[in-house]
């Protein structure tokens, strides 16, 4: 997934939509965006505790420890991705953002069902799905078009710019992540004869 944000970033197409709200927020009040980003999931994962109440475990506070680790690997990931040949053309660009949502969305396959905590992002979208019943998938969708739509409103009425955090990549990655992730899904399925079960309840 840290690979997946350094691609996005680097593809000049806008943030992920999940990182739209805290460099937002960055923008608005200029301060710093690792700690807006740490405000926006502790913020977060309060959320969390409001939709799941009882069935909140404590195991989830275990996210903040993960958003400081997923911020480590985020520049370890724009290091590695600084190597690979990018000259700002727009098929690279378009190549760096299919490579992003496709990482990301493998990265959301391969770490949620492990149970250990997930980032605020991704619990939240597991959270409402825990109380709904509804696809994770589709309600990844929901989620990052709504991160990316409160973007849009924080800095059309507090910023100079209405696309100051987010671009035509944004909100791409906002319908095609949760598309792409019910894809791998159902691949792997078809591979193996069972499908992994990404909301995890317990």
């Amino acid at each position: 997934m840290s690979l997946g944000v350094a691609f996005s970033i680097v593809s000049m197409l806008g943030t992920t939509p999940i990182s739209s709200i805290s460099y937002s927020l960055a923008l608005i009040t200029n301060i710093n965006i690792g700690i807006t980003t740490f405000i926006f999931n502790a913020a977060l994962i309060l959320v969390q505790f409001l939709i799941l109440r009882s069935k909140f475990h404590k195991k989830r506070l275990l996210q903040l420890i993960n958003c400081v680790l997923f911020g480590y690997f985020t520049d370890l990931a724009l290091y590695l991705v600084s190597f690979i040949p990018f000259d700002g053309s727009v098929l690279m660009m378009i190549v760096f953002l299919a490579v992003s949502i496709v990482l990301t969305a493998f990265g959301i396959f391969v770490y949620m069902p492990a149970n250990i905590a997930p980032l605020p992002g991704e619990g939240c979208v597991e959270s409402i799905a825990i109380v709904t019943d509804w696809r994770f998938s589709t309600i990844k969708i929901g989620f990052d078009a709504t991160m990316v739509s409160i973007s849009l409103v924080m800095c059309g009425l507090w910023y100079t710019n209405i696309l100051g955090a987010v671009n035509i990549g944004t909100i791409i990655s906002a319908f095609m992540v949760g598309f792409t992730l019910r894809q791998i899904n159902n691949l792997y399925a078809r591979i193996t004869g069972s499908g992994v079960n990404v909301v995890n309840r317990d």
